[in-house]
């Protein structure tokens, strides 16, 4: 399971859609990311950790270490700060864990071979004593530099030890680095072509609600279309996450003889009136060439996505009219899980569902509000 579905509710597949054009639009984020600086701060600590005086601990234990130490200087920033919530108890999703894909598809790590070097093949690196030529796993010497990393040398205020001694406050070599760096970024899906993140870099996009907005749009350049189509896609799955949710209220309340609000059911009217008109638009066989990739397009989920574009075209708004192809869809993700599946695991799963607090219809977001934080870094850069 990825980052991008982790605590997320996605019964249908629909996420799909999310992380490819997530990752076309603003490649190398994750819904885990928070401050920009962060793609500095860890190899700051890998450097300490190879010049460190003793050595004798595993480097892994030792990083893990560093970055709890990092949390604890960090304290005093009002938002962004991984691990802050539990501190000091150390944190689960560690920076080094979180932003590894940024380095590497940002350029800060090195590569060996066409092929950025793994956490894992770093840390070997980092473990040997400083001034030894560094090799590869077939004992290769690294073309180019030793070192794993590129980036910026440490600022003085990096080597003040103790809580609430740092900042996620870019310098200015730091930020003409990274703006540098983010403004070379290509579409995964179209090699040579800018990337979204790309051209937002250095503008102010605070006041963009989405990804698809007005100010995101007018700076797309030829990724505009599919952007727009995005959009599109998003408000489709608003509506199928609301389509889905009043088809297991249907369930409960008419076959399992359970007593429900319809408070989902009560919600789809003002989901489709909401979201309808920009569904409506969207191109399906530009949607379906925006989704080829690498890995196949779900075909569960492009059947469930196509019958829910042709239900809101056609004015309909029964859900029911949905279910067999949304419970195929279930069925094929869930297995036994499926709340719409007509069997008893079925109704087991209805009978704990919680109707009352399960989340409305909304968009998919793309990263949106991870991608807002770290540009802010770089407003003006």
């Amino acid at each position: 399971m990825s980052a991008d579905q982790k605590g997320v509710r996605d019964e249908i597949g629909f996420l799909i859609v999310h992380q490819r054009y997530a990752d076309r639009f603003f490649p190398g984020t994750s819904v885990l990311h928070t401050r920009l600086r962060y793609v500095l701060f860890v190899p700051w600590l890998y450097r300490d950790e190879h010049l460190k005086a003793t050595k004798g601990q595993r480097t892994q234990d030792s990083i893990k270490r560093r970055e709890y130490l990092l949390t604890g200087r960090l304290m005093n920033e009002p938002f962004g700060v991984i691990g802050i919530r539990n501190y000091p108890a150390p944190v689960e999703q560690r920076p080094s864990q979180v932003y590894w894909g940024a380095l590497q598809r940002w350029g800060l790590v090195r590569e060996q071979e066409g092929t950025a070097l793994s956490r894992y093949q770093v840390e070997r690196i980092v473990s040997s004593k400083p001034g030894v030529s560094l090799k590869d796993d077939d004992g290769a010497p690294l073309g180019g530099s030793d070192w794993p990393f590129v980036c910026p040398e440490p600022p003085e205020e990096w080597y003040r030890e103790g809580e609430g001694t740092l900042s996620f406050k870019l310098t200015r070599a730091e930020r003409t680095f990274l703006a540098k760096r983010l403004r070379s970024l290509t579409s995964p899906k179209n090699p040579g072509v800018r990337s979204v993140f790309s051209l937002l870099v250095g503008h102010d996009v605070s006041l963009s609600r989405t990804a698809w907005s007005a100010q995101i749009c007018d700076l797309a350049e030829s990724e505009r279309p599919a952007l727009e189509r995005a959009g599109q896609a998003a408000a489709l799955a608003a509506i199928g996450r609301a389509v889905y949710a009043a088809q297991v209220e249907t369930l409960c309340d008419e076959q399992d003889g359970g007593p429900r609000s319809d408070m989902q059911r009560a919600a789809l009217p003002g989901i489709l009136e909401r979201w309808g008109i920009k569904a409506d638009r969207l191109d399906w066989n530009a949607f379906l060439e925006d989704m080829q990739d690498k890995s196949e397009f779900s075909p569960v989920v492009s059947v469930a996505l196509r019958e829910t574009l042709d239900w809101v075209r056609a004015g309909h708004t029964d859900p029911m009219r949905l279910e067999a192809v949304y419970r195929d869809a279930e069925i094929h993700r869930k297995g036994r899980r499926a709340r719409l599946s007509r069997s008893q695991s079925g109704v087991d799963q209805r009978t704990e569902w919680d109707n009352d607090h399960h989340p409305k219809g909304e968009p998919l977001h793309y990263r949106w509000d991870r991608v807002q934080m770290l540009l802010a870094d770089l407003v003006n850069a």
